[in-house]
């Protein structure tokens, strides 16, 4: 492995903290600042807004989402948990999920509704956290109500029984069952996911035994004859027979013809199976 690469997770790391210390470093708003900046941005956005309008409401608008990098921060924390159980997702990308959402709440920010900033950042923000843990939570998409249920039994109090769960998350035995049932289904682990084996870090695929007494070689022979006998099982049962022993005479009164048209019957039979499976030809050589 180069060394460029394995230095790349310590980097990463090394850049997520950067960030979070000069994202600790910035002044934090108030709510005052909130609604004079969002009133800059909402009159430099007027169609008749003027030049300096527009500056000023730009101005706002980046010290808005610096003072409030904060907040994304302290809501994306809750789920660094839940990441860890997948490869997929660091917390520098739920930093980078929150920080859109934070953007998109600037944008959308309306002084003049009433509600205070940080309210209203704070649902935009977690919107787009658990749009990315989503959008990358596994290789099966569950509906919007069943993820919605799996956060929701994420933050479930410790030590609850299943009746206590299921009453906790709204649902009856049954729909717990279905639940659990389509959770459990979801779930899809990688060959290439590493574990730990005492100093050393190897891939789950290197951990599964091959099925017993059965060679490489043996198995895909295997498989050759399943797809054979599903595409062309009249030809291969003839096949099968004289590989199981039988001699060509026996065969041939079997099917009332004689070894010459059994013969020519083999010939025609080898060049069919042969353009069905390109790769069967091992398997033909073992039965001829």
């Amino acid at each position: 492995m180069p060394r460029s690469e394995a230095l790349r997770p310590e980097r990463r790391a090394d850049s997520t903290r950067a960030w979070l210390d000069a994202a600790g470093r910035l002044p934090q708003g108030s709510a005052r600042l909130d609604i004079s900046r969002g009133q800059q941005i909402r009159a430099g956005e007027a169609p008749d807004a003027t030049p300096a309008q527009r500056r000023a409401a730009a101005r706002a608008r980046r010290q808005m989402i610096r003072e409030n990098l904060r907040l994304v921060v302290c809501i994306a924390k809750p789920y660094i948990a839940r990441i860890q159980q997948s490869s997929a997702l660091e917390f520098a990308d739920l930093l980078q999920a929150g920080s859109i959402g934070l953007i998109r709440a600037v944008e959308k920010f309306d002084p003049s509704l009433g509600y205070s900033f940080s309210t209203y950042a704070s649902w935009w923000i977690r919107q787009a956290i658990r749009r990315e843990i989503e959008a990358t939570d596994g290789c099966i998409r569950l509906s919007a109500r069943l993820h919605q249920l799996k956060l929701k039994l994420h933050f479930a109090p410790p030590g609850l029984s299943s009746s206590q769960m299921a009453e906790y998350l709204g649902l009856d035995q049954r729909q717990w069952q279905e639940l659990q049932a389509g959770l459990t289904a979801a779930r899809v682990e990688s060959l290439d996911r590493p574990i730990e084996a005492g100093s050393d870090r190897i891939a789950l695929g290197d951990c599964i035994a091959a099925p017993p007494d059965l060679s490489l070689h043996e198995l895909e022979l295997r498989d050759a004859a399943q797809r054979l006998r599903r595409q062309a099982p009249a030809d291969l049962a003839v096949l099968e027979r004289l590989a199981g022993g039988e001699s060509q005479s026996q065969v041939a009164r079997s099917l009332g013809i004689s070894r010459q048209a059994l013969h020519r019957r083999l010939e025609r039979s080898t060049k069919r199976l042969r353009l069905i499976d390109p790769g069967a030809r091992e398997l033909l050589a073992e039965l001829a």
